[in-house]
């Protein structure tokens, strides 16, 4: 009787774990097609206002200025607002310890992997392997 007791609860356990998945699948869904649908808007009315616009009105800025942007779609973002940007001041560059490092790291890897001669380990390793006397 146990038994069958815990299995019920594993079933109802599980059928609880789906249910929840699917409804923050939907919940999901439903707020993405609620954005892409938003940004649709926002693109169509941009065209439509392309389009309607002749070209002489297109360039002056008083125009769009005139046009609320609420009128267009309810959805329309507000563009920022352009900050003036200074002039970066000249940074003084030093040599860095870390720049150091990784120099010299990029120098070791463009160095060829071997050469013609033994490096002084491999001659001490054969001179230890060799038999005594030779």
């Amino acid at each position: 009787m146990n038994d069958f007791s815990q299995t019920d609860g594993y079933v109802l356990g599980s059928l609880l774990i789906r249910v929840g998945f699917l409804v923050a699948g939907v919940w999901f869904a439903r707020n993405f097609l609620k954005t892409i649908r938003a940004f649709q808007e926002q693109v169509g009315a941009l065209l439509k206002l392309s389009i309607t616009t002749p070209p002489s009105e297109r360039a002056s800025a008083s125009t769009i200025a005139a046009r609320s942007l609420g009128e267009v779609s309810p959805y329309w973002l507000a563009p920022a607002e352009t900050q003036t940007v200074t002039p970066a001041q000249p940074v003084e560059h030093r040599p860095n310890r870390t720049m150091g490092m990784w120099h010299g790291l990029i120098h070791w890897l463009q160095e060829p992997m071997s050469t013609s001669q033994l490096s002084h380990w491999r001659r001490m390793m054969n001179w230890l392997q060799a038999p005594v006397g030779s």
